[in-house]
């Protein structure tokens, strides 16, 4: 397929770009704690530069070093980072892409004293589950102090060999001037409030100062959300005259994102189950009001699809964040016909759950994310072994290709008659279809690498000792957990998640999830949604039971608020705080807050408790085979990213 929209040149401002693919700005961690960047983060960029971006924006740029959206995130704040950012450029540069850092401010949602400021004093939710910032309200001179500091950074980037910037309005309480543009969060009544004009004051001056301090032919590129959906937000109409008022401003591009934080931080982030481009409304919207090159962002995850997006006249670049996360070359890869060869992202979100609990970027697909190039270098190894894989999960299919890349020969059993393992199981739910594109990925690979798979293979000690291998990787999973302590557990009537996704086992119309945790929430929506369309009889009834006070917790942000929003749109009945003590005929018994309680006329009981390691065949095969490896779910239970982590792992030492 030709993709001649998405590899035509275009410009920004006085700036020629070489395509039309944008890499997004997302937080890495690969800074030091006093904000420059390390050896992994330059390497990082540097790999998305050489892979065919034509521009790539560094995200949450500090300007001011009271105020860091992250402990680690870059530093713009001061004239010593200078260096580091010529650093980052000349890097980037090599590769053939331009270098756009985003200068933000975070604001209100950052719940630690003395760092929170806002327009006003209004107290904002953060991303800290109960956790509510109360912001500092600025004052006049505190607002004159911070337009300056983006001027600063401004002309600290440029002097740096940077080509432009992006200035960060976008997601509400998410970003200090986008909280000034809210009229949900402003509500000042001096010359910083009030009006849209008033409102939007303190960021037009901002970009008056970058421009007064960085010249008027340093680009600026301006996130901002189309559309707040938040009630009372800014809507779409009011941002085509904000576009208006930053074109006026000289302005050189409007990057067009969506939604409002952190209440609809699922959709400014994309998690799974929402539409491809979520936010092209809005950008096909603003692009009939402005003369300036049109960026779109949001769920747009294939090049087929970019390509559309630009033959519509939607928008006039493509900007993607984990498309360059999962594979870094995949512009290059679309450019030379290579489409298949392309890693895509599944939307697990797993890159950002690494973020919110402290750790630097990564992937579930792309292991090599985080590492830097000596890290990820594959090594052939020093002797070529026979290496037999035993399952065909994430774990297994990831080591088998790590494995085949450095020499071995390699060759994989699988008990069922498919690849894939448990992803094959999760990408039933509604909101996790995407997840095929991770089985597909890697059905690819053992194609391209010629890696064997026998299929409906039990692998029993005496078959592996028959085949000799040098090395046994044990990827064979888990499986559901049941209890054996609840009585009735073992009922007719009870089946698990693992039956309803498999369609193994048949479930009637009233039932009850045990477990609110992931896949205990996505079981309970898939039935609950399922059959609501006009042309089915009823609906399936459900209620969900979770023992902890929450539901979906564990997982990132996003995600959580996207399965709160689910569950409270469909009829399911949830119990929190709740302790199931016995499955009965017809129902359960369960404990909530030290008072019984019970729930009849159910039919089906699901468990979504949970899963835990097979038994393994180390033990059996011990002293037979000169080396042996339990990976995955088979070693712990844990997600599918650790899985194919461990795999890579064990890929890269057998």
């Amino acid at each position: 397929m030709a993709f001649d929209r998405l590899f035509e040149p275009i410009k920004i401002g006085n700036l020629e770009l070489r395509n039309r693919i944008i890499m997004g700005p997302t937080a890495t961690h690969f800074e030091n704690d006093d904000g420059s960047f390390t050896q992994q983060g330059i390497d990082h960029y540097a790999a998305r530069s050489r892979g065919g971006a034509a521009a790539i924006i560094i995200g949450c740029v500090t300007v001011d070093t009271r105020s860091r959206y992250f402990c680690s995130s870059p530093g713009a704040w001061d004239d010593k980072y200078i260096a580091n950012w010529k650093k980052m450029a000349d890097a980037v540069h090599a590769g053939g892409a331009k270098l756009f850092p985003q200068l933000m401010h975070p604001g209100g949602m950052d719940p630690r004293p003395g760092i929170s400021v806002a327009p006003s004093r209004v107290p904002v939710p953060t991303l800290m589950t109960e956790v509510w910032a109360d912001p500092h309200e600025l004052t006049v001179p505190e607002i004159e102090k911070i337009i300056d500091d983006f001027g600063e950074a401004a002309r600290r980037c440029k002097e740096g060999g940077c080509d432009g910037v992006e200035f960060h309005m976008a997601h509400g309480a998410y970003a200090l001037t986008a909280s000034f543009v809210s009229p949900v969060l402003n509500k000042r009544t001096d010359e910083y409030g009030g009006t849209i004009e008033g409102r939007m004051k303190f960021p037009l001056e901002c970009i008056k100062a970058i421009k007064a301090k960085a010249g008027d032919d340093f680009p600026i590129i301006v996130r901002l959300s189309g559309d707040e959906l938040e009630p009372y937000g800014r809507t779409l109409e009011e941002t085509c005259y904000v576009v208006s008022m930053l074109e006026k401003a000289g302005v050189a591009a409007i990057h067009v994102s969506g939604g409002y934080c952190p209440a609809g931080g699922w959709r400014v982030v994309p998690v799974n189950g929402l539409p491809m481009g979520i936010n092209a409304e809005y950008a096909a919207t603003i692009k009939k009001y402005t003369k300036l090159p049109v960026m779109l962002v949001g769920n747009i995850r294939t090049p087929g699809f970019a390509e559309f997006l630009l033959e519509q006249g939607i928008c006039d670049m493509v900007v993607g964040a984990r498309s360059f996360i999962v594979d870094p070359d995949w512009p290059n890869k679309a450019k030379n016909d290579e489409v298949d060869d392309i890693m895509t992202c599944c939307g697990c979100v797993g890159c950002n759950v690494l973020l919110n609990t402290g750790h630097s970027i990564g992937c579930m697909i792309n292991t090599d994310c985080g590492k830097t190039s000596e890290e990820a270098a594959i090594i052939p190894a020093q002797t070529s072994k026979k290496v037999l894989v035993i399952g065909a999960g994430p774990a297994g299919l990831e080591a088998a290709r790590v494995a085949k890349l450095r020499g071995h020969d390699v060759s994989i059993i699988e008990k069922a008659d498919r690849i894939g393992g448990q992803l094959n199981l999760a990408s039933v739910s509604p909101a996790k279809q995407s997840l095929t594109v991770v089985v597909q990925y890697f059905d690819r690979q053992l194609k391209k690498l010629d890696i064997p798979v026998e299929f409906g293979v039990e692998a029993t000690p005496e078959l592996i000792m028959e085949r000799k291998p040098d090395a046994v990787i044990i990827a064979t999973g888990a499986r559901p957990i049941a209890p054996a302590s609840i009585p009735g557990i073992d009922g007719e009537n009870v089946i698990t998640s693992w039956d309803v996704f498999s369609s193994e086992k048949k479930y009637g119309t009233n039932v009850v999830v045990i477990g609110g945790g992931a896949v205990g929430c996505e079981v309970a929506e898939y039935l609950a949604g399922r059959f609501t369309r006009p042309y089915t009889k009823g609906r399936i009834a459900v209620s969900l039971v979770e023992m902890t006070d929450s539901l979906a917790s564990g997982l990132d942000f996003g995600t959580t608020a996207h399965h709160a929003e689910l569950i409270g749109d469909l009829p399911i009945d949830v119990h929190l705080n709740s302790t199931v003590k016995e499955i009965t005929p017809d129902g359960i018994i369960y404990e909530q807050n030290g008072e019984c309680k019970q729930i009849t006329g159910k039919d089906t009981i699901i468990l979504a408790m949970g899963s835990r390691p097979n038994e393994t065949l180390k033990e059996k095969i011990e002293g037979f085979v000169p080396e042996i490896y339990v990976i995955g779910d088979a070693d712990k239970a844990l997600t599918a990213m650790d899985a194919t982590h461990a795999g890579a792992e064990v890929g890269r030492i057998v």
